[in-house]
């Protein structure tokens, strides 16, 4: 009888080894954010009239749904490499519908990346940069960038919203 225990002890285990990791695999999701809120809505307006116009000519080939293709684009082998680029970096954070971006990470979390990111000089990738010259960013945009992130973070953290 203990054996039969344990048999069922095993099968009323198998659903979590199956499913520990509550069935979340990190993909992209809309942040569950009211988008009328007044703190989101202030810090959207903001994006769009300072940072939307950098991202767009910066970040959306990567970043968002308006990818503007290479002429190689349709090489095999590249087209491969640059959709596969895509998909990943549109998993880590999608500009696509503005502030909030859909993204694993919360909003604050995602400001936070973005400084770090344009503080460090992480993005974009070197790969990239070699078939688009024009696409790091320049002093003045990386200042109106960070700028903006940080007096985002404030304002997420100084009205309890993360």
């Amino acid at each position: 009888m203990s054996s039969l225990k344990f048999m069922l002890s095993i099968f009323s285990f198998f659903p979590l080894l199956l499913f520990g990791h509550g069935d979340d695999l990190h993909t992209q999701k809309q942040n569950t954010v009211d988008k009328r809120d007044a703190v989101y809505e202030s810090i959207n307006a903001d994006y769009l009239r300072d940072i939307r116009p950098i991202f767009e000519k910066k970040c959306f080939d990567c970043h968002s749904n308006k990818t503007k293709f290479p002429w190689y684009y349709k090489i095999p082998g590249i087209k491969h490499m640059i959709d596969y680029d895509i998909k990943k970096a549109k998993k880590h954070i999608d500009m696509s519908d503005d502030f909030p971006f859909i993204s694993h990470d919360i909003p604050l979390m995602d400001l936070k990346s973005i400084k770090k990111v344009v503080s460090e000089n992480d993005m974009p990738p070197f790969r990239y940069v070699l078939g688009h010259w024009d696409s790091r960013l320049n002093e003045d945009e990386k200042r109106v960038i960070i700028n903006w992130s940080e007096k985002s973070i404030l304002k997420l953290i100084n009205s309890s919203y993360k």
